[in-house]
């Protein structure tokens, strides 16, 4: 009922900011690797996100996207990716929280070989997800192209959650293949991301999983002291 009634208004009330519903950014230094980083939520609807990971650029080639409408995925311009793309391999993708399940159906989509996803959605669909958090940004979604998350089995996947409650009802529902591995940080809530910067190892873990395929040592949580 109050998923509805959000429905409603968005539709009465919604509002055009101006901007492309896809941006995309592209740092492309002929570098032997190329990432794609998607954009989480940021501020708000009423601004354009920032480029997420950006000391990326110092290694990779890297394709800054950004889902200004905050769809998960539903309003993304895939023919404007094709054209960025072109001929050119990807080899990795990497976001936060929605830029997580982007980066997670982009490699549904194209020839992904890794995928570092921390603290995504499962589904933010309300008939799907028991997670009420982001029902203002569902609400405003008008087609589910992409209601949930869909995996490849040609890509390996490295997802990092938080242990709260929420945290872990999304991990639950991700499937049990060999291709993917869950760890968890400790007393941490969706604020993942902010607590791994603040160790300093955001850098390492993501350089370890793509040119090692390790994370951590044998275990089910990060440790980042």
């Amino acid at each position: 009922m109050i998923f509805f009634f959000k429905k409603i208004f968005y539709l009465i009330f919604s509002k055009n900011y101006n901007f492309s519903k896809t941006i995309i950014n592209q740092y492309y230094t002929n570098k032997k690797k190329t990432i794609f980083s998607f954009s989480s939520i940021g501020g708000g609807t009423k601004h354009i996100q920032n480029e997420e990971f950006f000391n990326l650029t110092k290694i990779y080639n890297v394709f800054f996207v950004r889902d200004t409408t905050r769809s998960w995925f539903n309003n993304i311009d895939i023919e404007l990716i094709k054209k960025n793309v072109r001929k050119r391999k990807i080899d990795y993708a990497i976001g936060y929280s929605m830029g997580a399940f982007n980066a997670i159906i982009f490699s549904s989509l194209f020839a992904v070989k890794k995928v570092i996803a921390i603290s995504p959605q499962f589904s933010i669909h309300p008939k799907i997800s028991k997670d009420k958090t982001f029902l203002n940004y569902a609400a405003r979604i008008k087609e589910w192209k992409y209601p949930q998350l869909k995996f490849s089995k040609n890509t390996n996947y490295l997802f990092i959650f938080g242990d709260s409650d929420k945290e872990k009802y999304h991990s639950s529902l991700i499937p049990k293949q060999k291709n993917i591995k869950i760890f968890y940080i400790k007393n941490s809530d969706h604020e993942t991301l902010r607590k791994i910067k603040r160790s300093k190892k955001i850098y390492k873990i993501i350089y370890n999983f793509i040119n090692k395929g390790l994370v951590s040592p044998k275990g089910q949580f990060l440790k980042l002291r």
